[in-house]
C-alpha cells in the first residue's frame, strides 16, 4: 500500500505527466477563487498531500509565500529537489494533514489530486477541524476530487518514459456501492533500457464522496461552502469538483 508515494517517488511526475502539464491552467482557476471567493487577500497557502510539490511550487512560482505538507519524506525528498533546482523558497515539512497544528497561519490552505478522498467519514471531519483552525478569518480551503464513475471500471494502459525508462501502466477500479469505497488499483511496470523489468503493485482504498455529500459535511466547519466543477460553476456532467470552503 502506498507504493505510488514510497518506492514510485521519483517516478511520480512522469506517471503524473498529464496532469503536470495542465497545472498551469488549474492554478489560473485557483486564483480566480482566491479573488472571487475569499474575503482576505490570499499571500500565505498551506498545501496538504503536496507530494512532490507539483502544484505546490507553481504557487511558489507566482510569488506566494507556501508551506507544503507530506506524510511521506519520499516525496518531500522530491519536492525539496526541484525547489532547489528551480530557486524557490518553500518549506516543506512532513505529516498529517488532519493533524495539522496551526493557528490562524494561512490565507488559504489547499489539497490537490483528490487527496481528500484518502479521509473517510471520521477522518475527513478531523481534517475539516484542521483547516479551519489553521486559516485566518476569511481564508478559503480548496480540494479537488472525482466524479467516482468517470472513466468506469475497464483497466486503461499508457506509456510514459522517464529518461532511458519506459512505464508500463495499468489502472483500474473496482467500487463497493453499498460502502461507498473506491479500491483504486494500478500497475506499474518499469522497463530497464537492457529490457529488465521492475513491477509494482498499487491497491489503494479511497472513499467516495458526492459533490452533496461534501457540502454537508464541509457546512458543519466552515461558514460558507460551494461545490465548483472543473474550472468553472458545477455543471451535471462534470469528471471532477472543487470544494471551495470560507471560514
Amino acid at each position: 500500500m502506498h507504493d505510488l508515494y514510497t518506492a514510485l517517488a521519483e517516478y511520480y511526475d512522469a506517471i503524473y505527466r498529464r496532469r503536470v502539464e495542465r497545472i498551469s491552467r488549474e492554478i489560473d482557476f485557483v486564483e480566480e477563487l482566491f479573488k472571487n471567493e475569499a474575503e482576505r487577500e490570499v499571500t500565505r497557502i498551506l498545501d496538504l498531500a503536496c507530494g512532490t510539490g507539483i502544484p505546490t511550487l507553481e504557487l511558489a512560482r507566482r510569488g506566494y509565500s507556501v508551506v507544503g505538507l507530506d506524510l511521506h519524506g519520499e516525496m518531500l525528498a522530491v519536492a525539496r529537489r526541484k525547489a532547489k533546482g528551480e530557486g524557490l523558497s518553500v518549506e516543506f515539512i512532513q505529516g498529517n494533514a488532519p493533524e495539522v497544528d496551526f493557528e490562524e497561519d494561512f490565507d488559504a490552505v489547499t489539497m490537490f489530486f483528490s487527496s481528500i478522498m484518502y479521509f473517510d467519514d471520521s477522518a475527513i471531519q478531523q481534517l475539516f477541524n484542521s483547516v479551519k483552525r489553521a486559516l485566518k478569518p476569511g481564508g478559503l480551503f480548496i480540494a479537488d476530487f472525482p466524479c467516482w464513475h468517470y472513466g468506469g471500471s475497464s483497466p486503461i494502459v499508457w506509456d510514459e518514459r522517464k529518461g532511458e525508462e519506459r512505464l508500463v501502466i495499468t489502472d483500474w477500479r473496482e467500487v463497493e456501492l453499498a460502502f461507498q469505497k473506491l479500491h483504486f488499483k494500478r500497475l506499474v511496470q518499469i522497463v530497464k533500457p537492457d529490457g529488465s523489468v521492475r513491477a509494482f503493485m498499487v491497491d489503494d482504498e479511497l472513499n467516495i464522496y458526492t459533490p452533496r455529500e461534501m457540502r454537508l459535511l464541509a457546512g458543519k466547519h466552515f461558514r460558507k461552502v460551494k461545490i465548483y466543477g472543473d474550472g468553472h460553476e458545477l455543471r451535471p456532467n462534470d469528471r471532477r469538483y472543487w470544494l471551495v470552503a470560507m471560514k
